[in-house]
């Protein structure tokens, strides 16, 4: 929950400058279009324009926001606790494998608990091959070029 409020609130404050100046366009066409038969200058397809730009920014934002939950794009982190793992078992359930001071712990991890599952007596190795966020991103959209 929390990452996606930041996801929204970063989202919003990178899309800020743009509706800052669609807001200033609406009211620059607004204030200079010559008044309609109703009187207020505003017609229907003035406001439908502005409702679809709107919910097109709206939309566009929940699916970067949807695409980055489902990618779980590791971004980088403290540097004394590592997440080396992490399985999604169902919308909001996950196993982690953690590492902190050397030992490498399983959680379980729901919406509501966080429970220390067991300590691995065998560390898993890190993958140095794994790619990272933006390898994955070009792979996804190269599948999804090829599959169109």
């Amino acid at each position: 929950m929390r990452l996606s409020r930041c996801v929204m609130t970063l989202g919003l404050a990178a899309f800020s400058p743009f509706l800052t100046v669609a807001a200033e366009t609406v009211a620059e066409v607004s204030a200079t279009a010559a008044p309609s038969v109703q009187g207020n200058g505003m017609n229907a397809m003035n406001i439908m324009n502005v409702f679809g730009s709107l919910i097109i920014v709206l939309g566009l934002l929940f699916g970067l926001a949807w695409l980055y939950k489902k990618l779980a794009i590791k971004l980088p982190g403290s540097s004394h606790i590592k997440i080396v793992s992490s399985v999604m078992l169902g919308p909001r359930e996950r196993i982690l494998v953690i590492e902190v001071q050397g030992k490498q712990r399983v959680l379980g991890v729901t919406a509501n608990q966080i429970n220390m599952l067991f300590e691995l007596e065998q560390p898993l190795v890190d993958d140095p091959a794994a790619p990272d966020w933006r390898t994955q991103f070009q792979a996804l959209l190269q599948k999804q070029k090829s599959s169109s």
